[in-house]
């Protein structure tokens, strides 16, 4: 039997300057969605509509 496969989660983080943008658009290009500068608080919500 095949095992759902559960979606991945990158988190990518720094301060200003770090490369932060570069990372984020080199997962895009790897077919990752991402997102910017989403608020620690929403962090549980956001895993949990992704399904983790």
């Amino acid at each position: 039997m095949n095992e759902p496969v559960r979606p991945l989660l990158i988190v990518v983080s720094g301060m200003s300057g770090s490369g932060k943008s570069v990372a984020l658009h080199t997962l895009e290009d790897l077919d990752f969605f991402c997102t910017d500068n989403l608020p620690a608080e929403l962090l549980p919500r956001f895993v949990t509509a992704i399904g983790g």
